[in-house]
This record gives C-alpha cells, structure tokens and sequence, in this order.
C-alpha cells in the first residue's frame, strides 16, 4: 500500500507538470504543434507625449507678460533685422511667460488676434510652445509679416483661451522702428513740407464791453494760425488771469485741436472782476500749446500773449484816473529796427495832477534808445492830455509773435480832500510787430542712431563688434562737442575700451559710424540685453550756445551655444536576423541653454518598428537615449545612420549625424516541433488532455516501479546502468522519508 500511495503521489505531480506546460505555451497551440509569437513592447523605449483632457484647466486665469522678441527678415527668419522703416516688412516672434503650466494650457487652446496700431500684418500668426510640461507656461508666437506704416511703434496683440470671450493685450514695443517715421506719417498735413514753428495770432472780435468791478463779462477771441505751410495740430489754449481779474467757467483751457496753416478759429473767456478792479485795460494772459512737424519729426510748441481786456474808466476813491495811449506812424515794427513812439497821457479825473513822471519799462524783445527810462511831465488838469516821445528799437531776434508790450509806469500827486497824497498806476502799451522767421526759437538738433549691427549673432563669451551709424537730425543746425556715452546691461559688457566716445562736431544732416569692441556674457536663460546710449552735445541758435542731451536704447540678443554629446549607438541584446533588436543613442546636454524639438531619424535599408522618434525639448543637463526597435530581415552587415535634428536658443536649426553599423547574426536553429495529434484528439478539448496526461503518469509510475524492485532486490550487486543509477539517486532519500512515515 504505501508504494502504491507513492506512485499515486508521483503520478499526481506529474500531471501537475503537463498542465503547467500547457499554459505556459499558450493552450491548445502546444497540442496542436504550432507556434504563435506574441509581440510584447520593451520598456522604456517609447515616451509618448501627455496631453491634458479637454476642458481641463478652464478655470486658469492667464495672467501674461511679454519677455522678448525678435524682428527677423520675412523671406529669411534667420538674418535679423535691425532697422524697420516707415513701409518696411519684417518678421515678428514674441516670447510670452504666463503663470499656468502645461498641464492647465495646451498649445490649441490660445487664440491669438491683433489689435490696431502702427503696423499691418498678412498671414496668420503661428503659437509654439516652448515651456516642458510643469513648468510656467512660455510660448512663441510668430507674425510672418508685419509692416509698419507709422506714428507709434509699439505693437499690439491680444491672447485669449479658446472658448473666452476677454483676453490678455500685450504690446511690444519694437526699438528697431525708426522714431523718425512717427513724425514723417503726420508730414502730409502741411501744405508745404516741413517749415518753422508756427505763430499765433489772438484779437478781441467785436467792441467789447468794458468790465466794471464785481461784474462778469464774457468775450470772444479770435486765434489765426499766421504760418503759411505748417499745420497746428493739438492746439490748446490756456487763460491765465491775475487779480484782480478772475475765471467765471469750468477750465481755464479750451481744446481747439488742429488749426491749418492760414486758418482762423474762435475761443470764448468769460471773466469777472474784483471789487478793486481800477479803470486801466487789464492784461490776460493767454498760452498756446501745440505740436507741429519740423523736419519730418513731431515737435511740441508753446506760444504766450496778453490780450488786453478794456475796464470802466473809473477810479480808487479820491485818485485821479490817467489814461495811457500811443501813437506811431507805421503799422508793425520789423526785426531790427529802430522806430519813435508818442506815448499819450490823458487825465480823465476830476481833479488836477502834478509832479507826473513817465517811466518806460522796456522788454526782451523792445529795447530803449533814449538815454533815461524816466520822463519828467509834471501838472495835467482834468481832461487834459500830454504827450510824450519815446525811441524805442526791436530785436534782431524778434520773435513771431504778432505783437509785443512794453511796461509803463506812472508816479504823481493829488487831492485827496485831506492833503496832498502820491498815487500810481502801471500799464502797457502794446507795439505791432511784423515778427520774425521764428529763429530765436530754433529747432533743437537731435542725434540718433540710425542703424546698428553686431555680426548677425552674439554668442555668449564670445566678443563682437557692435557698430553704430550716429546721424544729426537737423537740416540746418550742426552740432559740436558730441560726448557719447554706453551703459550695458546684464549680459554685455564693453571690451578694452572706454564706455564714452568723443566726435567733434557733426554737419547737417551728416552721419558718422562708431565700433565699440563688446563681449556677449553667459545668462540663466536667453536674453536681449539692452544698452543704453546717451549724447550730450552743444550748437549755435545764432549767437547763443546752448547744450542738449538725447538718449536711445538699442536691443543685443545673446543666445548660449549648444553643446549637445551623441555618443556611438549601442546594442544591448545584439542583433540577429527576424528578431526584434534595441538600437539605442545616448545624449547629452552640456550646455546652458535649452534645446528644442528634437527628433531622430534612422536612415538606411532595414525594417524597425519605429524610424522617426520625438525627442522633445532638452534642459541644460539632461540626459537620456534615443532608442530604435530594428528587425534584420537576413543576416550580414548593416550600413546605415540616424540624422538627429534641434533647435537652439537662437531658433537655429542643427543637425548630427550618428552612424550605424552591425553586424546581423544567424538566427539559432528552430526548435523541433511535435506531431500533431488527429483531429479527433482535439475535440474533447480538455477532457483527453487529462486523460493522456494520466496514461503517460501511470506509464511512468509502472517504470519506476520496477526500477524499485530491481534495486530493492539486489541492492549491493548490480551497478551497470546510468539509468538505474540516476533513478535510485534520485528516488532513494524520499523512499526513506516515506518509509519513516509509515512506520507505526
């Protein structure tokens, strides 16, 4: 019984065995003596890219920033431009941070439209994000053709999510356009081209009647723009009345806006006088502001006048009243000359005056010829009048005002009913005149730099010339004693030489090139450092020497040179002919700049399961494989290569190719298969499996059976066959254990 108990055990594993087998190998297609081949992908080989779900992240809130850009020729985005004119094209990519990531914005979810300004843009702009997944949000976007048309330079666009109705509006504002062309898009204005500073001519329209003190009046003023080719444009007019006149409106301004050359256009005032108001014409003062084009720029104005304002002839209580007037043969004095003018002295109170003195107080403009600024005049009875003759001579630089005041002043004494008192009273008396040509007040010279260059390209720690081209804006003006000056920022620095450049002088018109040796400093990320020039420089307006300053700005993009390490590709597996075989290419990079969109491509005849892997973007650092799954078709050698393609900080596309060579091995030999069995066999599915597997364990329970009794029988004899000797050295130490355990 107890081998019969162990035979039943042995049997029983042995099944177990068989039924193992048959899983293992795929069920029936062992029975059936086929082969199948399953495909199992390996691991690590394949990253594909992550996407978000739609309408995941719609809760962000894009908050958005412009952090460079980059003006490149249409037709070659490579060559940068470095001046954009009025009517010249350009391509623009802006890069722009936000405060999401990856996983709340995908690249189909910005929209992005433009806004109207300065420029005109054909096609569609294009949005590349350049931000890993986890990372704050960055991204390009790219218009491939802008073309500025004038006035301001900066540039505007709007971003949205797709499905919002509101977006962010960012704008660029682009140092390479000429400031020059904001002025020249207003030059079609004036009739005429570009001429000198305006004038302004103010008058009183109609009689006016006389303000009385604690009264309000209003009056209506009549403003000519006297030049005859230059347009007024912004024009606004400022009252400015002193005690004891006051404003009776809202705003002491009144907005007129432009005012063509040779045109007239009406302002009113309205006015209220103080209770001490005396009977003498008060003066308003009026200032003009405005801007006009002077060659080709858009340049600020301002003009000031009085106007006089006519009073009741009344007078402090008990102070005689003097009316002051002036006569003179010519209608306009011109500059330069010299000209007499009667100054009329009339008595209009009630009682007499004595001891009148007559002083003149000329201005910048109108100069005394007379020895003394005091005339002695002495008594003036009531009603009476005296005259006085002055010699007076204008300015060589006399402005372009259409007239000029000069300042009198009047001393004497009178009755007061209680004893003789001393009174006063001042005025002015208001001179024609022609005016100038508008010179005393020339157009400021203005130095800009009209273009730069710096070689095409600044890499970091390299050194570069950055040549400038300086030019005199001024048509009839030259400059002298120019002291030009550079401040770098972050990520240039000036090379053997000193930040302050000296020109001598600089005509009309002229230009003169300056080089400053720089040197492109490494930077965390890429930039466009800025450098800072400023100029302090001196010119003649006529006889007067006066000093200006100016300053610009200009844009230096300095990117990190790519140091990317293939290494040789490797076969972890080796290579045999009809089996699946990893090639991998190791990489790395050391450099400090990103690398971007980089892609392989295994080139060459051979089959693989994949010939063109997406690396992606690569951090300074990062390391990895570029991995291909290649099945040789028939054994031998394989010439082939990978071409491996990216783009640096500069938007350059680089390219490396790898070569790959192996050597295909043989296939091994196929494993002998076994004998199907009849179709009938099959049908009973796993019922006759189980049946065979019992027949066969039986069969090979009755053969060690045997084995047993032969060596139980003759245990110290016969040794001969390797058979019974691997059988009894296998079977020998579980006969004993079983033997142990049946003992009672």
């Amino acid at each position: 019984m107890r081998k019969l108990r162990r035979l039943v055990r042995y049997g029983i594993w042995c099944m177990a065995a068989v039924v193992f087998m048959e899983l293992a190998a795929g069920g029936s297609g062992l029975v059936a003596g086929s082969s199948a081949l399953a495909y199992v992908s390996p691991a690590g080989l394949a990253t594909p890219s992550q996407t978000v779900p739609a309408g995941e992240g719609d809760g962000v809130e894009l908050s958005l920033s412009v952090s460079d850009y980059r003006l490149s020729r249409s037709d070659r985005p490579k060559e940068r431009v470095d001046s954009l004119k009025k009517g010249g094209t350009a391509r623009l990519t802006v890069t722009v941070t936000g405060n999401s990531s990856l996983k709340d914005i995908k690249k189909g979810d910005l929209v992005v439209s433009r806004r109207r300004d300065g420029y005109q843009t054909d096609g569609q702009p294009s949005v590349k994000v350049v931000s890993d997944r986890g990372e704050p949000l960055e991204f390009q976007v790219t218009f491939p053709k802008i073309t500025y048309t004038g006035g301001d330079t900066a540039f505007h666009f709007q971003v949205r999510k797709k499905g919002s109705s509101s977006g962010t509006i960012l704008a660029v504002k682009l140092d390479e356009t000429e400031q020059a062309s904001a002025g020249s898009s207003r030059k079609g204005r004036s009739r005429g081209g570009t001429g000198g500073q305006p004038a302004v001519k103010i008058e009183r329209t109609g009689t006016g009647t006389p303000l009385e003190p604690g009264k309000t009046q209003s009056y209506t003023l009549k403003l000519t723009n006297t030049s005859r080719d230059t347009d007024m444009e912004d024009l606004t007019v400022v009252f400015n009345p002193a005690p004891p006149l006051y404003l009776s409106q809202d705003t002491n301004s009144h907005i007129v806006g432009r005012l063509r050359a040779g045109q007239s256009a009406e302002v009113k005032v309205t006015l209220k006088a103080g209770q001490d108001l005396a009977g003498v014409p008060q003066a308003l003062d009026v200032e003009f502001r405005y801007t006009y084009d002077a060659d080709g720029q858009q340049t600020s104005g301002t003009v000031s006048q009085k106007v006089m304002i006519p009073t009741s002839e009344t007078s402090l209580p008990g102070q005689p009243f003097v009316r002051v007037s002036h006569t003179r043969e010519a209608e306009a004095v011109r500059p330069g000359e010299e000209f007499h003018t009667v100054v009329r002295l009339e008595n209009t109170g009630a009682g007499p005056v004595s001891n009148l003195i007559l002083t003149v107080d000329p201005s910048e403009q109108i100069a005394l010829m007379d020895p003394v600024d005091t005339y002695f005049v002495g008594r003036l009875e009531p009603g009476k009048t005296a005259e006085v003759p002055v010699r007076l001579k204008a300015s060589q630089d006399l402005a372009a005002a259409p007239s000029q005041l000069v300042g009198v002043g009047l001393k004497f004494d009178y009755d007061s009913g209680k004893g003789t008192v001393s009174g006063t009273q001042t005025g002015r008396i208001v001179i024609p005149a022609a005016g100038g040509k508008g010179i005393s007040a020339s157009l400021t010279p203005n130095l800009i730099i009209r273009s730069y260059s710096y070689g095409g390209s600044a890499q970091a720690g390299q050194v570069f010339d950055l040549s400038m081209e300086i030019v005199n804006t001024s048509k009839n003006i030259p400059v002298e004693n120019i002291l030009m000056s550079l401040n770098t920022g972050e990520g240039l620095s000036i090379n053997e030489s000193s930040n302050t450049i000296y020109i001598p002088s600089l005509a009309p018109g002229a230009a003169e090139k300056r080089t400053v040796r720089m040197q492109a400093l490494f930077q965390s990320k890429l930039q466009s450092p800025k450098v800072e020039i400023s100029f302090k420089y001196e010119y003649m307006d006529h006889r007067e020497r006066k000093q200006n300053t100016t300053a610009e700005t200009i844009a230096i993009p300095v990117y990190q040179p790519d140091r990317l390490e293939v290494r040789p590709p490797s076969f972890p597996d080796g290579v045999r002919e009809q089996e699946e075989s990893p090639l991998s290419i190791f990489y790395n990079n050391k450099g400090r700049g990103q690398l971007f969109n980089m892609e392989a491509k295994l080139e060459g005849d051979i089959k693989a399961l994949e010939k063109e892997v997406s690396v992606g973007n690569l951090e300074p650092g990062k390391t990895g494989t570029i991995d291909f799954i290649v099945i040789p078709e028939k054994a031998g050698p394989f010439r082939g290569q990978v071409r491996i393609t990216y783009e640096d900080e500069a938007m350059n596309q680089k390219e490396i190719m790898v070569p790959v060579e192996f050597q295909a091995e043989e296939a091994p030999p196929p494993v002998q298969e076994l004998s199907p069995l009849p179709e009938e066999s099959r049908r009973g599915k796993g019922l006759p499996l189980l049946l065979a597997a019992g027949c066969l364990t039986a069969g090979c329970g009755g053969m060690a059976l045997a084995v047993y009794r032969r060596r139980a029988g003759n245990r110290k004899g016969d040794r001969e066959g390797a058979f019974s000797r691997e059988m009894t050295d296998g079977w020998e130490p579980w006969e004993e254990r079983e033997e142990e355990r049946d003992e009672p």
